[in-house]
């Protein structure tokens, strides 16, 4: 029973991988605006049933696809957090999701264009939000007093970091994802007052 869950779990991953594929290449080709569900299962060599098993249309895949994007790259700041393991750069999982868009450049290239579609743009921002908003919970952060409230803060430098990886995908990746990952965590210390790297506090005496 457990290898039948196993298998149909892969097959499932395989075809979801099939039809990202497929959405990423045609939108490169075509642009998004362009393609529709009969290019994706043709590209991708199902049926339509099966494409429909698994997305309502083609904004549903692409939704669907920014969330385990999404999932995939915060995955290892929260890991490392849990194992105690204290982090002296930029969070790993911010230089996983540079390396993915530096992987399908051009994809981004795209959907962060005026031919794109604003949910790559939304899911970036919120996952930037959220990483941000993580980093200051953290132990020995502590941000600079401010009257600007926080969200509008978050909200600014989400943004802000958004316009900076179009001008990196726009000019063919001129940097590496490290190195544009410590020049955005720069940005966020200017803006928030605060550090990316972690305060390590000295052991407790009993």
């Amino acid at each position: 029973m457990q290898n039948t869950i196993i298998k149909e779990d892969l097959r499932v991953r395989r075809t979801r991988k099939l039809i990202q594929e497929a959405l990423i290449e045609l939108t490169v080709e075509k642009g998004y605006t362009n393609i529709t569900v009969q290019d994706i299962v043709d590209r991708a060599m199902i049926n339509r049933s099966t494409f429909y098993r698994h997305y309502l249309d083609k904004d549903d895949l692409l939704v669907k696809y920014m969330d385990d994007v999404a999932a995939l790259t915060s995955e290892d700041d929260i890991a490392m957090e849990k194992s105690g393991i204290v982090e002296k750069e930029v969070p790993s999982g911010l230089v996983k999701l540079l390396k993915h868009i530096q992987e399908y450049c051009e994809f981004y290239r795209v959907m962060l264009s005026a031919n794109g579609h604003p949910v790559v743009t939304d899911r970036l921002r919120r996952n930037a939000e959220q990483r941000y908003r993580y980093a200051l919970s953290r132990p020995g952060v502590t941000p600079n007093a401010s009257n600007t409230p926080l969200d509008m803060k978050l909200t600014y430098i989400s943004c802000a970091g958004i316009g900076a990886i179009s001008w990196w995908v726009e000019n063919n990746i001129p940097c590496s994802a490290e190195e544009l990952a410590a020049w955005l965590g720069e940005l966020v210390t200017a803006s928030l007052g605060f550090s990316l790297r972690r305060v390590d506090y000295p052991a407790k005496s009993n």
